[in-house]
């Protein structure tokens, strides 16, 4: 269902275009008609009819950057949740945009009914409008950034969530409107990468806060890993973004990814090879059975947590897999190659099976 403010911004958005057909024709009869002695007074008639509807027109759309200004302010906006706000304001934004986008479309065709000084108290009153729009988007873009960033989010599971996948998508729409957005922010070269860049930083940094209340070992790692990812990739697909982000941006946060792997790694598997590696005075005298019944105890915790965790992208789950992997068989191949092939027997996986299961990770 459509907001009350977008409803109101496609009326007026018509509304414009009726004004301008009307006094298209409105002027075009006067033209025709012969009115004797009246039609010294033709041209001034029609520049006062004309130029009030401007004037209505514009105090409307005036009148809406207000309410939405306004709006934010309003006690049953603040007890929304954040994700309704969040959503309201995105929209908001999007709105303005459209009026913008449509005003400056028919604004020749509005200027050119009028002239002299006329044209002139019609222009102030567009570029009033113009300059209104632009401002209220840019602080409408502040307070977005503001909502992301102090969303709580609803930790169902560690995949791609509902929040990152509506910022991301709003940045997509973003990016198909950039030439409005570009001439709203005065068409500053870097304006329109740095609004969606503070996108970016704000899910991002909403994303890290929220990943601090998953407590299982690798849990925060791989909520970020596949919300981030999603993100990345989002915007990668949105045409000029490496142009008007830079590479080097986009370089950055894939190399996020492979940290977040290290880390992943680090909080779930070193615990694991450590069965074997931290060979202490106490554990130099396991029987080898004892050093695998370790592995094993160690192996079957994470790998029963683990196992049914989605990983959303399968190049992403085929990484993590692989890094497992690495990380893991050297140290267990090792070891069984250090025993003798009687006492290999008291392992309760080979090399093929301990890697086979790994290859199953992460499907959720």
């Amino acid at each position: 269902m459509k907001d009350s403010v977008e409803i109101l911004v496609n009326a007026w958005v018509r509304a414009m275009r009726i004004t301008l057909n009307v006094l298209t024709e409105m002027r075009r009869q006067l033209h025709k008609q012969n009115f004797g002695a009246f039609n010294s007074f033709k041209h001034d008639y029609f520049m006062v009819i004309a130029t009030q509807s401007i004037k209505k027109l514009v105090a409307c759309g005036s009148s809406m950057c207000s309410w939405q200004q306004n709006s934010q302010d309003d006690p049953s906006t603040q007890s929304c949740a954040a994700r309704e706000s969040t959503k309201h304001t995105t929209q908001m934004i999007l709105n303005l945009v459209m009026m913008y986008r449509a005003l400056n479309y028919a604004m020749p065709e509005l200027l050119a009914l009028f002239s002299g000084r006329t044209e002139q108290i019609v222009l102030a009153e567009f570029r009033g409008l113009i300059d209104r729009s632009s401002s209220t988007v840019l602080q409408l873009f502040m307070e977005l950034n503001n909502l992301i960033k102090s969303q709580r989010l609803v930790m169902v599971d560690i995949g791609v969530h509902h929040i990152t996948r509506h910022i991301t998508e709003y940045m997509r729409v973003l990016f198909e409107k950039k030439s409005t957005i570009y001439q709203m922010l005065d068409s500053k070269p870097n304006a329109f990468g740095e609004l969606v860049m503070g996108l970016v930083s704000s899910l991002e940094s909403m994303l890290e806060m929220n990943s601090r209340s998953l407590v299982l070992q690798g849990q925060k790692q791989v909520f970020l890993l596949n919300n981030l990812h999603f993100m990345i990739e989002q915007v990668k697909r949105c045409i000029d973004s490496g142009l008007i982000l830079g590479e080097s941006c986009l370089v950055q946060r894939e190399d996020q990814l492979d940290q977040l792997i290290t880390a992943y790694i680090e909080a779930s598997w070193d615990p694991v090879i450590s069965s074997f590696e931290k060979r202490t005075q106490v554990a130099i005298i396991l029987w080898p059975h004892q050093l695998f019944d370790k592995f094993n105890s160690s192996f079957e915790r994470i790998y029963s947590v683990q196992k049914t965790w989605k990983v959303t992208n399968p190049n992403v789950r085929l990484k993590l897999r692989e890094a497992i992997i690495q990380k893991l068989i050297p140290v267990y191949q090792m070891q069984m190659g250090n025993q003798s092939e009687k006492k290999q027997m008291s392992a309760r996986y080979s090399v093929e099976q301990l890697e086979s299961q790994l290859l199953e990770m992460f499907e959720g």
